[in-house]
Parts: C-alpha cells; sequence; structure tokens
C-alpha cells in the first residue's frame, strides 16, 4: 500500500481514539470497517485515488455512521455519568449539612457547656448581668 495512502486510513482511525473512549465492541466494529478501508487502499495507486474512491464508496458512509453512532453513545454516556454524579454531590452536600452543625450552634453548645462548670457559669452570669447593667445606664444617660 502506498505510504500517504497508509497515512490517511491511520489519520482516519486514530479520530475514534483521539474523540472517545472506545469500549471492546465498538473496537471490533472499528476494526473491522478499517480492514474493509485497507483493502480500498491496497486497490489505490495513490492517495489521490483512493480519495477519491473513498468518497464514492459506501465505506465512506459507513465511516461516517460509525462515527455518529460513538459520538451519540459518548454523548448519552457523559450526560448520563454527569446527572449521576450531579446527583451524588447534591446527597453529600445535604448530608454534611444535616451532620455538621451550623457555628451558631457550636458556639451556643460551647457557651451552654462553660455555664455548666461550677465557677465559671457564675461569672458568665455576673458578666452578662454587668453587661446589661451597663446598657441600661447608657440609655438613661442620653434621656
Amino acid at each position: 500500500m502506498d505510504k500517504t495512502i497508509k497515512q490517511s486510513i491511520d489519520a482516519r482511525k486514530a479520530a475514534y481514539a483521539s474523540s472517545f473512549e472506545i469500549d471492546a465492541e465498538t473496537q471490533k466494529k472499528i476494526d473491522a470497517l478499517f480492514v474493509e478501508i485497507e483493502k480500498l487502499g491496497e486497490k489505490c495507486k495513490n492517495a489521490g485515488e483512493f480519495e477519491a474512491e473513498f468518497s464514492k464508496s459506501p465505506l465512506n458512509q459507513k465511516y461516517m455512521d460509525l462515527f455518529t453512532e460513538i459520538a451519540t453513545k459518548s454523548a448519552t454516556k457523559n450526560a448520563v455519568k454527569g446527572a449521576a454524579v450531579g446527583a451524588v454531590q447534591s446527597a453529600a452536600e445535604q448530608a454534611l449539612r444535616n451532620v455538621v452543625p451550623t457555628r451558631a450552634a457550636v458556639h451556643q453548645r460551647a457557651y451552654d457547656e462553660a455555664r455548666r462548670i461550677p465557677g465559671v457559669g457564675d461569672a458568665i452570669d455576673i458578666g452578662e448581668k454587668a453587661g446589661y447593667a451597663s446598657h441600661l445606664v447608657k440609655l438613661f444617660k442620653k434621656k
């Protein structure tokens, strides 16, 4: 087979591999198609003749149909995969929100625990009462 014909065929074959993830079943279809394409290439004298023959051959349509089939499967697979990943992420985020307490809840719990410690609870009470008294004094001074 002419070197440039081989390059042309190899470029078409590489288009599948570089564009899609190919499973074993699809690879068999690709290999079978390229056996036929290579037979056509063997019959041609140069790349120009090969391209002309390939473009009017039913192999060209088979090549395009297989490309379209693989692209459709790939797009569907990616859409389903994307939806599944999105659903899992959403569920994980919701579970995290349900399990991890808010900052305010953590602060309230720490405050409640501190108030239970003898002496500390009394100091907190005194501090709160002093703060409230200071607030009242400021209010009455303004009037």
